[in-house]
């Protein structure tokens, strides 16, 4: 019976989001016209002429612990992982508890 109500539910959420979906784009044909002009782009706002994203070994040394790849990013790194691992074993404690209980 379960199973039944998470189908019924999951095809309930399915059906919303297919309604909303298709409302959407509905409202967004009547907003803009077909013929609608697409405003100028201001001289100030220039793509940049490189890629974004560096080439790999393209950027200098890390010269002070704020600089990309210096120590306090990795310090960040290594608290995130420290936090997400910490987590993870209270997780698995916590539902080891409950199991045994």
């Amino acid at each position: 019976m379960r199973l039944r109500s998470a189908l019924a539910i999951l095809a309930a959420l399915a059906l919303a989001l297919a309604h909303a979906l298709v409302v959407s784009v509905a409202s967004a044909a009547l907003v803009a016209p077909a013929g609608a002009q697409e405003l100028p782009v201001p001289p100030s706002v220039q793509v940049p002429a490189r890629d974004i994203v560096p080439e790999p070994n393209s950027g200098r040394e890390p010269e002070e612990a704020g600089d990309r790849g210096g120590a306090l990013q990795l310090l960040v790194l290594g608290v995130v992982v420290v936090g997400v691992g910490g987590a993870a074993w209270h997780l698995a404690r916590t539902a080891r508890r409950a199991g045994a209980g």
